[in-house]
């Protein structure tokens, strides 16, 4: 029983991840200086007049508007004893290795709350796990998750429900630990309401900040409704792969968007924080990931300009695009693309141009600008620590791709602990790390010192939770 749990959680985490997003555009400036200025004449962003790179213009609805809670449905709960269980199984299982305290009963369930897209209205879903014994005020934790899906039939909290689904165990985990645990699904991956009409906006910095901390007001207020918890305005952020680098927007675009919130601390495993040196990094490494590219192409023309679509894939790829995305999380389809060993059957010449040349290719470049934590215009809230978590045996994220954007962080006042864990892939750097970055949310609960030695890049390490 422990080694099935665990191996399926391993076995879906990899599978739906697809081993990680680290594939992107690029932007102008020297490709082998990630730390060149990639978006010299661009605008500075302003959370007062938000559009890019010729969108209509618009701006934010007012707080008052959204984070309501519309609708909402119970599922798992479970008790400290049969939490106990669970965690003999899943948790501390053959490739699970976890050993922060459960001390708590927990209850889960998916709601579906009010947020906004372009100062439009739109609704979004995702799971909230709480403690229901030991106290009745916790802190918030907020799980933005790697690359599951780009579409409702992939939203996480769609497996609520299901104790083997890597999410769900996850989310029981942080609620048992003394959290009360949002975990957004993103915009267009819903599990309750009307379909959605488009894919998720994949690795854009607005949507993906605003979608979350709307999770997060929605689910106070969710939570008010139970007698047996309230969770605080202190929150704990943490993500991976894709989430990681959610993580890091949700960092910048929270003092401007919910200063009501009090991030405390940000945990990013394996971030692509550069998504052009990541992008480079990956396409010429062993295990190029074109699908990634892919979903790029098509979702950040899907919401910024459709009519662009064709200066980054060659036919029959765009055509075929959002039957590739409907089912990237089923674990029967084949994606084609996973057979392609020559980029240029799918990419145009000029796209590639621009991801491993640096060559200047618009609107990508402006929209890789403001898409990349690197270079995406609100600063980090240097007031929330951060973890940053990385694997030496990353291929998807390397790490090296993304240390000068760290560094330039640490030059600007964000206190960063460095952690990377030794013998581990891009999908071991999140199980791997799981009491690592547990203890460091702790820690900073406490009221610890931070280490002595923040912004001191570190060797690899064996992280707590490797088996």
């Amino acid at each position: 029983m422990a080694r099935a749990l665990a191996s399926a959680f391993l076995f879906h985490l990899a599978v739906l991840a697809g081993c990680g997003d680290g594939s992107s555009t690029t932007g102008p400036g020297d490709p082998n200086d990630p730390t060149a200025d990639m978006g010299a004449g661009y605008p500075v962003w302003s959370a007062q007049n938000p559009a890019i790179c010729g969108q209509t213009p618009y701006t934010w609805l007012p707080a008052s508007s959204v984070g309501q809670l519309l609708e909402s449905a119970d599922h798992l709960s479970l008790s400290t004893i049969e939490l106990f269980f669970l965690s003999t199984a899943a948790f501390l299982g053959s490739q699970l290795n976890v050993h922060h305290a459960l001390n708590h009963s927990v209850q889960t369930a998916v709601i579906r709350y009010q947020t906004q897209d372009r100062g439009k209205l739109v609704d979004a879903t995702a799971m909230v796990a709480w403690p229901t014994s030991g106290g009745k005020t916790f802190p918030s934790l907020l799980f933005l998750h790697p690359t599951l899906g780009y579409t409702d039939g992939c939203a996480p909290s769609a497996r609520a429900g299901d104790i083997t689904g890597p999410m769900t165990i996850l989310s029981l985990l942080a609620a048992a630990s003394g959290y009360a645990a949002v975990f957004p699904d993103y915009l267009n991956q819903r599990s309750l309401g009307g379909p959605s009409t488009e894919v998720s906006p994949y690795l854009l910095m607005e949507p993906t900040a605003i979608a979350s901390l709307d999770a997060l007001r929605a689910a106070q207020t969710f939570l008010s409704t139970k007698k047996s918890v309230t969770a605080t305005s202190d929150v704990y952020v943490w993500g991976h792969s894709q989430g990681a680098q959610a993580a890091e927007f949700v960092s910048a675009l929270q003092p401007l968007y919910a200063p009501e919130l009090t991030l405390k601390a940000v945990a990013p495993i394996s971030p692509p924080s550069d998504l052009a040196a990541s992008a480079k990094a990956n396409f010429g490494g062993p295990a190029p990931t074109y699908n990634l590219g892919e979903a790029i192409a098509y979702a950040w023309t899907n919401y910024y300009d459709p009519t662009k679509l064709g200066t980054a894939l060659k036919p029959p790829w765009g055509t075929m695009a959002p039957t590739q995305l409907q089912n990237y999380c089923k674990s029967g389809y084949t994606d084609p693309i996973k057979s392609v060993t020559d980029p240029t059957q799918v990419f145009t010449q000029g796209f590639l141009d621009s991801l491993t040349q640096g060559a200047q290719l618009e609107p990508w470049s402006c929209w890789l600008h403001y898409n990349s934590p690197a270079t995406m215009g609100p600063a980090l809230n240097k007031s929330a620590p951060m973890l940053y978590v990385t694997g030496d045996m990353d291929t998807t994220v390397v790490p090296a791709a993304n240390d000068p954007v760290s560094a330039k962080w640490c030059s600007e006042g964000v206190k960063i602990q460095y952690l990377q864990c030794s013998g581990a892939d891009h999908t071991h750097t999140i199980v791997d790390s799981i009491d690592d970055v547990l203890s460091f949310f702790d820690a900073r609960q406490k009221g610890m010192p931070l280490p002595a030695d923040l912004c001191q890049p570190k060797a690899p390490t064996r992280c707590a939770s490797t088996p």
